[in-house]
């Protein structure tokens, strides 16, 4: 055999084991199919005289495996603790829930906890849509939303955020719409793995009420502020005093909703069904 005939036969080999590498690469990256979804969807009822919210919500579940794969790609490797005994579960959140709404939460959640494992060291990385060409948009916008994830930070959870400029570099998405078709004020999405722990989201803001006119930067920071906790692992709680009550008119955070999400965050994802 030639020489130059032996080269070419070489690199036609290293070329095939290449692709064959990167196509099992891209597998192993692309198989997510134990990934499933639960939406949020709130409809807003303004109260102006308040410069609040009122947010009636509306739970929707269903399944997004390509959505979720192409998301928890750009999870790190965090530690995810292992898994509590149901009963140990229950007991730790019966004897710590004074001041809290986590039976709301068990009781919504059929007794399962979801969370995102800690992120201190690698922050959650958000991402916050422009926009700019909505009718109605007031650049204050993102920083307002920035403000209410800021706000949840503050409470002392094992999570801090990062703001990025890319949406493909992000686990966390929010998106402004003009206005929703459907007489919604906001729609959050979150994605979980098979143990209950949160791996990515996704936030959709309206900038208009169903009736037309534009939010206000106080009312969008309570929608902000509500959808975030639903992001976090949150559900509603009937008390209207909470930011996650079903129609919210607290324009922040209460000690419950504070004291609720440093409970859940004390804690490993998982079940505490007996």
């Amino acid at each position: 055999m030639k020489a130059t005939d032996l080269l070419l036969v070489t690199l036609v080999a290293s070329l095939a084991t290449f692709v064959a590498i990167q196509a099992s690469a891209s597998k192993g990256t692309e198989q997510h199919g134990d990934l499933a979804f639960a939406g949020r969807v709130s409809a807003d009822n303004a109260v102006p005289d308040r410069d609040t919210a009122a947010l009636p919500i509306a739970f929707a579940a269903g399944l997004a495996e390509e959505r979720a794969s192409a998301r928890s790609h750009f999870v790190p490797d965090v530690p995810r603790p292992a898994p509590w005994p149901a009963a140990d579960l229950r007991d730790r959140l019966t004897q710590q829930q004074a001041g809290t709404y986590i039976d709301a939460l068990l009781a919504a959640r059929d007794s399962v906890l979801t969370r995102w494992p800690e992120r201190l060291i690698t922050p959650l990385r958000v991402w916050i849509g422009d926009g700019g060409t909505l009718d109605g948009w007031d650049p204050n916008f993102p920083r307002t939303v920035r403000d209410a994830f800021d706000a949840w930070a503050d409470t002392g959870i094992p999570l801090r955020f990062t703001y990025v400029r890319d949406s493909i570099d992000a686990d966390v998405r929010v998106r402004f719409v003009a206005q929703f078709p459907q007489g919604i004020s906001g729609r959050t999405i979150w994605s979980r793995d098979t143990a209950s722990w949160l791996v990515g989201g996704e936030i959709d803001l309206a900038i208009a009420h169903p009736r037309g006119d534009v939010v206000s930067e106080g009312q969008l920071h309570a929608i902000a502020l509500h959808e975030v906790g639903h992001l976090l692992g949150l559900d509603h709680v009937d008390d209207p005093e909470h930011i996650m009550a079903p129609k919210v008119r607290a324009r922040s955070l209460s000690d419950a909703d504070r004291a609720t999400v440093r409970l859940l965050y004390s804690v490993p994802a998982g079940s505490a069904r007996e």
